[in-house]
């Protein structure tokens, strides 16, 4: 199996292209980086900054490169002994006219060879009608009436033209746009139709039915949901159908370029159609897809989207046919070589995940390296079984990030901000509070679909369902989704395992406690997935479980949308753990807990990737480590909190913005402004835009439908009076930013160390070798000053240079992120250069005694008679504040040791030093005040 022993992650998008990346190579190569990973290369929609908006998985995106220059690129790599990891989409495509399989289906409905790829109505039994098609800005009626909308002949088609986008229309209703009902009604060969139009038209007549209204709904043997249609009176199989359908499109397209009297008249004939409102709106409404809006779509989707994303729509990647069509280009890839591992990207999507990895695993052979992107709670494990090296390291951020939390400050901070905001509700609840919110405002269309699902499938008796509210059964059903405390949960069979089956018995026994009325359905529930399917009748397992499965498929958008992209922004005690893997709820983690986490995760899933900064963090690591900074400070940091808000208090006239959002504001200021001295970095333009989208991800004085102009001005004025150099809050501020640089720098250092020295594969996401101060997306996709990153990283191979004198130097320009590079280098250079054993080391807890000794951290890596010792500091300007002492990088540890093992002497990795002394004041030096000890005895 591929060991990368080490990522890079890259974002490639029309403005960093496989030729940028190829570029970088030396500086990559020269940095220590053993293997690049990569943002998702296939096609996706026209200017796409991520690519996880596919529109066509068969091809690479050309806005990036060709097949070529990946063959190319994959062929240097290999040379300078590199590999590839992958990135790939198995959710959901872009739902958007230039996904050629989705203007397919728009075109051609329930005959196009691609309309089961997707989760949509005849292809999944929670959805019917008519298609939804949510591309209009406003109501379709006014949108008609605004003469926004036209019938238009491009790209070889007839399309219905709405701006710059284009919808296909169905065969079926060409006819329609192209001749007048007189002329239907009469001898079409007399009314000035050109006569080769005309025969184009008589030669298409009923190729293509439209969808019957009401098809008739069954269940296979597999228990996949079908739509069985009612006789036709010109059967054609779908894939006749699609092959004539496209020759008659090239006939007509000839006929349009070759013939000056058809071209005359279809212009002539849709010009007059666009004038008739009524004729549009008609023929819109024999689509086989309905054009509306967001809103209209929010309250009656009937197709499963990414998340609440109308844009992005969902494959069936269960089914095997379309699994192997979506993975045919990758596989490939694969097979040749030119990746050596695979991302999953939003693996809880799928119907089944298990049986997703398992199928994938099987197909991609045993070698290639595969992660998941996986969100956990508190507490949640991985799923054992899954045939994967682990996840793609969201999880191990939220360690790190916890391990660095100062514990002591919790009850400072806690009290504090109850206190600010008025608010002391249990920040579970809040938690709940904001699912439930984007389940009735932004999900009610899925809920009321599940709850549709349920009744069709007959899971219950006529007796059961007379004995329960129909409306309570489906709050029930509502809050089963609200209550799921993970993602969701993986069974496949029913019945379902032991544990899986206590977590259910346990959300229904909240659900119980929530409301006396919620009672009986709740019971309900239990019998249909945990009493009844002990019976062991197979056909009713079926059906019950994939209700189930369905219901799994929602509780993971609901846990994103109500925690990750709502309470993160409106809940800010700290903010520093409001971020994607990590959670509101935690406030660090004692050493203790960290050494069995990793023991863990070297005994499970000792691959898995250590992310630190990735696509989606909310903020970049260095903001973290500054911010825990804060922690460390305790009622300090309150104090001055209390101050500042007090001081800019006139700054906020009319309250806006609230008390809330400025303490928000003011943490993001001390977690995220370059350091002092350092360049802007375009830093008030970027808060401006981070706070815009944060307060309108909060919904509560605005939102992304409901934008409240004056709130969000008076916030950017606010925001542009605190960073006036020549305001009352700047000096303040600035005294305060400088106090707490050097405490920062070394969380920050300190980071990067545990990141590639515990157990897992250390990713570092770009250009994040230098201090990562970024905010969310797009913030953290801005482009890379690799150029700078090279001449520094040039500078440390100077001859000149000892060790001694090279650490010293890259900590006297720490503020500039020199130390930090110099680190990660060093560490990518000593992974690479002994990938087993970091794969393989044991971890072992190494005891600290002496007086200062819960200000240290200290572990072992070792594999036979090597060893590595890792020493990293806590908390320590909570230990400076103390102690008395200033400079945290010269602290006298006193007695302070590090417990190891007899006879153990070290050379310092990071230095020239060596010794045999464990007294912490001989183990850490000024010059850089972290660990790396390579031991023997």
């Amino acid at each position: 199996m591929y060991n990368p022993v080490t990522t890079y992650r890259v974002q490639l998008h029309e403005n960093f292209t496989f030729a940028d990346l190829e570029r970088q190579l030396d500086y990559l190569q020269q940095l220590g980086v053993t293997t690049i990973y990569a943002s998702p290369t296939l096609a996706a929609t026209p200017g796409s900054t991520h690519g996880y908006d596919g529109i066509d998985p068969q091809r690479i995106n050309p806005e990036i490169g060709t097949l070529d220059q990946l063959h190319a690129l994959s062929q240097e790599l290999r040379q300078r002994n590199m590999g590839w990891i992958q990135d790939i989409v198995p959710n959901h495509l872009a739902f958007h006219p230039a996904n050629p399989w989705i203007s397919d289906i728009l075109e051609k409905g329930h005959q196009s060879l691609y309309a089961h790829y997707f989760d949509i109505p005849r292809n999944n039994e929670l959805f019917d009608g008519t298609l939804m098609a949510p591309f209009l800005g406003q109501k379709l009626v006014d949108i008609i009436k605004n003469g926004e909308l036209r019938v238009a002949y491009m790209h070889q088609r007839l399309v219905l033209q709405y701006y710059d986008s284009h919808f296909p229309l169905a065969p079926h209703t060409y006819a329609r746009a192209l001749v007048s009902e007189e002329q239907q009604n009469a001898d079409l060969f007399t009314n000035n139709v050109p006569t080769a139009l005309m025969q184009w038209l008589s030669e298409v007549d009923g190729l293509y039915v439209p969808e019957p209204t009401n098809p008739v709904i069954g269940i296979t043997n597999d228990g996949v949901a079908t739509r069985q249609q009612p006789a036709v009176e010109k059967p054609i199989s779908s894939k006749d159908a699609a092959i004539r359908w496209d020759e008659a499109r090239l006939e007509l397209a000839a006929l349009m370029d070759d013939d000056d009297a058809v071209r005359h008249y279809v212009d002539t004939r849709l010009a007059w159609f666009n004038q008739s409102a009524e004729d549009i709106h008609s023929l819109c409404e024999d689509q086989h897809y309905r054009l509306c809006d967001g809103e209209e779509t929010r309250r009656r989707i009937n197709f499963r989207r990414f998340f609440t994303v109308n844009g992005l729509i969902c494959l069936t990647i269960e089914r095997p046919e379309v699994f192997d069509h979506v993975h045919k280009l990758i596989h490939k890839l694969v097979e040749d070589g030119i990746f050596q591992g695979l991302r999953v990207d939003h693996i809880d999507g799928l119907f089944d995940p298990t049986g997703y990895l398992e199928r994938l695993r099987e197909t991609m052979g045993d070698d290639p390296y595969i992660v998941v992107e996986k969100i956990l709670e508190p507490g949640e494990a991985m799923p054992a079984d899954w045939p994967i090296q682990g996840s793609s390291g969201y999880d191990y951020l939220a360690l790190v990030n916890n391990v660095l939390t100062d514990e002591a400050g919790r009850e400072a901070f806690t009290t504090f901000y109850e206190g600010l905001v008025g608010n002391a509700a249990p920040i579970h609840d809040q938690i709940l509070s904001r699912k439930a919110y984007i389940l009735y405002h932004d999900m009610g269309g899925e809920l009321a679909n599940l709850y549709k699902l349920f009744r069709n499938q007959q899971l219950a008796t006529a007796e059961e369902l007379s004995a329960v509210n129909e409306t309570m059964l489906l709050l029930t059903i509502a809050e089963f989704l609200v209550q799921c405390p993970v993602y969701r949960y993986y069974g496949n069979q029913f019945p379902l395992g032991r544990e899986e089956a206590d977590a259910l018995r346990h959300i229904l026994d909240g659900i119980r406690n929530r409301a006396v009325e919620l009672r009986a359905p709740a019971d309900l529930l239990e019998t249909i997935w945990l009493v009844r399917p002990q019976q062991g009748n197979a056909d009713y397992n079926a059906r019950a479980l994939r209700f189930y499965q369905r219901c799994m498929q929602f509780t993971g958008p609901l846990m994103a949308k109500g925690v990750e992209d709502t309470l993160l922004y409106t809940y800010f005690r700290f903010i520093g753990h409001n971020e994607v893997g990590d959670s509101p709820e935690s406030f660090g983690m004692n050493v203790t807990a960290f050494h069995q986490a990793m023991q863990e995760r070297q005994a499970n899933w000792p691959l898995a990737m250590n992310g630190t900064s990735t696509h989606d963090t909310k903020r970049g690591e260095d903001v973290r480590s500054r911010l825990n900074v804060l922690t460390a400070l305790g009622y300090d940091w309150t104090i001055t909190a209390q101050r500042w808000l007090d001081q800019t208090a006139r700054l906020r006239p009319a309250n806006m913005p609230d008390t809330n959002d400025a303490y928000f504001i003011l943490q993001t200021l001390v977690g995220a402004h370059p350091f002092v001295g350092q360049p802007d970095d375009n830093f008030t333009e970027r808060l401006h835009d981070y706070v815009t989208k944060s307060l309108q991800e909060a919904k509560r004085h605005t939102s992304w439908t409901a934008p409240n102009k004056v709130y969000m001005e008076a916030t950017h004025t606010f925001i542009d009076q605190l960073l006036d150099k020549n305001g009352a809050f700047w000096p303040d501020f600035e005294a305060f930013l400088t106090s707490i640089a050097d405490f920062a720098v070394i969380n920050s250092l300190a980071q990067v160390l545990l990141k590639f020295t515990t157990p897992g594969v250390p990713d570092v996401y770009q250009g994040c070798e230098l201090h990562d101060l970024s905010l969310v997306d797009p913030d953290n996709r801005r482009p890379v000053d690799y150029a700078h990153r090279q001449q520094l990283l040039t500078g440390f191979g100077r001859t000149e240079d000892t060790p001694s004198t090279l650490t010293q130097a890259n900590w006297e320009n720490r503020l500039s992120g020199q130390a930090k590079l110099w680190l990660t280098h060093k560490l990518l250079t000593c992974r690479r250069t002994q990938p087993d054993f970091w794969a393989t080391a044991d971890y072992v807890p190494l005891e600290v005694t002496g007086t200062y000794r819960n200000h240290i951290l200290a572990f072992a890596r070792q594999l036979g008679e090597t060893s590595y010792v890792v020493i990293v500091p806590l908390h320590l300007a909570r230990l400076c504040r103390e102690t008395g002492q200033i400079d945290p990088a010269t602290i006298d540890w006193q007695n302070t040791q590090v417990q190891a093992p007899e006879g153990w002497t070290w050379n310092d990795h990071l230095s020239d030093t060596s010794g045999n002394s464990w007294l912490v004041n001989d183990l850490i030096k000024s010059q850089l005040p972290i660990g790396l000890l390579y031991c023997t005895r």
